[in-house]
């Protein structure tokens, strides 16, 4: 199967919601990083900035710091390079990043997470002055991508934002892997007009958990 890259670098669609007055107040932007692996949708096209972290060994984590507002709440995908840190480290950047985030505020709800069946964890924090904030991160190969959605008081839970996220591979093909933690794709992840690169192995077919496999030869 051959996919097509539309092009290399960032690309922003924005998807228009009802009628043209309404679009223009509503719209959200689906926004793709190709340099950071990642495919999201924002209230608006974000603000990239340049980001560190320091890490639990007070070493420096580079990355970037994808940011919108709208009527007051801010919605932040922040994507971290581990790549330069020690392992252990990078394989607990989920937990250090949750324990800095459980200082923020009451923490009312703590779990478990998964995106594409890549591990995770999520928060639910309520500050001293009332906002929410929604909690999410995932770590793929050296990559951890932190969800941050601030929410003022009394609005409803950013679904749209937190449910939208899909990683990336280096061909922009989305990460998926099975119950046994094999990458895998399905069809929908080979839209056309995409392409690029040649992808062998298996596939699934619309939300099917039975692989379709090419003939051996």
């Amino acid at each position: 199967m051959r996919i097509n890259l539309a092009r290399a670098g960032i690309v922003a669609v924005v998807l228009a919601l009802g009628s043209a007055g309404i679009a223009q107040a509503q719209a959200w932007v689906s926004y793709v990083s190709m340099e950071d692996g990642f495919a999201q949708w924002f209230p608006g096209e974000p603000t990239v900035e340049n980001v560190e972290w320091i890490d639990e060994t007070e070493m420096v984590v580079p990355g970037h710091k994808y940011s919108a507002e709208r009527n007051g709440s801010t919605y932040v995908l922040y994507a971290m390079d581990y790549s330069n840190s020690p392992f252990t480290s990078m394989r607990g950047s989920i937990a250090h990043a949750a324990t800095r985030y459980r200082q923020m505020g009451e923490v009312t709800y703590d779990a478990y997470a998964q995106v594409d069946r890549i591990e995770g964890h999520q928060l639910q924090i309520t500050t001293p002055e009332g906002r929410r904030i929604f909690f999410a991160a995932f770590l793929e190969g050296t990559m951890l991508y932190v969800l941050d959605a601030n929410m003022v008081p009394r609005s409803a839970p950013p679904l749209q934002f937190q449910q939208s996220l899909q990683i990336l591979d280096e061909n922009g093909v989305r990460v998926r892997y099975t119950q046994e933690g094999e990458r895998i794709l399905r069809t929908d992840d080979l839209a056309e007009g995409l392409g690029g690169a040649v992808i062998e192995g298996c596939i699934l077919e619309g939300n099917s958990d039975i692989p379709i496999c090419p003939e051996e030869e």
